[in-house]
């Protein structure tokens, strides 16, 4: 979602008679380093924001976005890659496989921007677009600022809660989404989440704790990832009294994180970004190497 968030923001920048090409990924037929929905915005003095596929194909798509921009026409173009070697577009690429771009013309207030802000801005999904994911994390410690920071680079839109005005600052986290100061025993009756939300728990303080964990696990968020031993996470759920069920406790992970050797912040935040990643495409975690059939997961 990375890069939908940079494309409405340079697309705010128009005046009202600029146009660029958006072009979009719409079908992948075998192996392809993008899938259906990756987008690319091109402008009229060639810059581009997003891929379309692994650095292999942008640039005739570059070609074909000036025909697009010069009629005002959107066109489709199919790039077949699972030709011999002598073949221009799979000469040198690791990707074999058939993919369809769209290639149209957009303006500031084109219907496709309107439908990227409607889910990006307003967390509303459309027949083109789903929602951001979402992550509400909980601590402003050292430990979160590389979390943000990555978190960020997937496009996630991170709010950071502390009690700490100190901690909680625009300088040490400047890619958050939203900043929230919350007071020590604020009970979050009202912690808004959806299904595209993940909670992280890393305040590294066990009253504090208890104060967080009733509302993020009765909440709608896919994951909830809470630092510390296991045992600390059961006593916590014993001491607040809570009768979940075994599917809300299976959203809980405690320790947070992939089994990755993680001992640094920075590797900490890789760790549990990972795991949110695999819970959200019900993967693993495992090795790809391992993997039967496709990455992605097409028959």
């Amino acid at each position: 979602m990375k890069e939908i968030a940079e494309i409405i923001n340079t697309v705010f920048t128009f005046g009202p008679d600029d146009r660029a090409v958006l072009a979009t990924v719409i079908e992948v037929k075998g192996s392809g380093y993008r899938l259906p929905g990756a987008r690319m915005l091109i402008l009229a003095d060639g810059r581009t924001i997003g891929t379309v596929s692994g650095g292999c194909l942008e640039a005739d798509v570059l070609e074909r976005a000036k025909k697009v921009m010069s009629s005002g026409e959107a066109e489709v173009f199919t790039y077949d890659t699972t030709g011999d070697e002598t073949s221009v577009f799979s000469m040198n690429m690791g990707c074999r496989g058939v993919i369809d771009i769209r290639l149209e013309p957009i303006g500031k207030f084109s219907e496709v921007i309107g439908k990227m802000q409607t889910a990006y801005e307003d967390r509303f999904a459309n027949d083109e677009f789903d929602v951001p994911i979402a992550v509400k994390l909980f601590g402003a410690g050292a430990d979160a600022v590389p979390f943000v920071r990555i978190a960020s680079e997937l496009g996630w839109q991170v709010t950071v809660h502390d009690h700490r005005p100190a901690f909680l600052t625009p300088e040490r986290f400047p890619t958050a989404h939203m900043l929230v100061h919350q007071l020590p025993d604020d009970a979050l009756t009202d912690l808004e989440t959806d299904g595209r939300t993940a909670v992280v728990i890393m305040t590294h303080n066990y009253a504090r704790d208890r104060f967080i964990l009733p509302a993020v696990m009765n909440s709608e968020a896919f994951y909830i990832g809470a630092l510390g031993p296991k045992r600390r996470t059961e006593q916590l759920i014993e001491e607040i009294g809570g009768n979940f069920s075994p599917e809300l406790l299976a959203r809980l992970y405690a320790p947070a994180g992939l089994d990755i050797g993680a001992d640094t912040p920075e590797g900490i935040a890789l760790s549990i970004i990972g795991e949110i990643q695999s819970v959200l495409k019900n993967r693993d975690g495992g090795h790809l190497r391992d993997r039967q059939g496709s990455i992605y997961g097409r028959s």
